[in-house]
């Protein structure tokens, strides 16, 4: 559901002004592709701010030209990472939100289908902790929106009689997200990323109840 999160609720992160004049070559996109991702492993290992860029372009294995052909900045790559884990939350929620169903099936679905994509791919793990590097994103208007659509379903699983919580729907769903980041973060800093699927697990079973965090199927 696109009306959920309005993907206009996003950082700058045009890779660079060059793109988009005539499409990329299939090795420029290849050099694009690898300086994201050894921008995303050392974001994951080192933090934003420690990451220096010609760690980055070593990993990488190309130059600081090659760089800013597509990506005029450190910070660049990382707004382009927020943008990539901006896009898989509004195309989760979407798909969530379009089977049907009870709202909290709704809300267990998208965070185990995000779970498994940050548990598995440096990038988009890197996107997520980066949304609320302010640094990045000063605003933090990817987090803001993702607790927004949360809220959203929270309150129409409420009102359809499918969920009984005392907590507000604002705070949960902003309970919901934090925890989420907070198990994200606590397995990457742990170098435990195959925990984060049962951490969100459990996540889901303390503030939705056990039977309301199961999904169909």
């Amino acid at each position: 559901m696109h009306d959920l999160i309005d993907p206009a609720l996003t950082v700058n992160s045009t890779p660079s002004t060059r793109i988009g004049k005539r499409p990329l070559q299939p090795r420029a996109i290849m050099t694009r592709d690898g300086i994201v991702e050894a921008a995303a492993t050392h974001f994951n290992s080192f933090g934003y701010s420690a990451s220096n860029v010609n760690d980055i372009l070593a990993q990488a294995g190309c130059t600081k030209g090659a760089m800013y052909f597509h990506f005029p900045s450190k910070k660049s790559v990382a707004q382009y990472l927020v943008q990539l884990w901006c896009t898989l939350l509004v195309d989760t929620v979407t798909r969530a939100t379009a089977t049907g169903g009870p709202g909290q099936h709704h809300v267990a679905s998208t965070y185990r289908q995000l779970a498994q994509h940050v548990a598995t791919d440096e990038s988009t793990r890197a996107g997520l902790l980066l949304s609320l590097e302010s640094a990045v994103d000063e605003n933090a208007k990817v987090y803001a929106a993702w607790t927004s659509a949360v809220t959203v379903i929270i309150e129409r699983a409420i009102r359809a009689g499918h969920l009984d919580v005392e907590t507000a729907p604002a705070r949960l769903g902003e309970s919901l997200c934090a925890g989420f980041v907070g198990a994200v973060h606590v397995a990457t800093s742990l170098g435990e990323p195959d925990t984060i699927s049962r951490r969100v697990d459990d996540l889901l079973a303390l503030w939705l109840g056990a039977a309301a965090a199961q999904t169909p199927g």
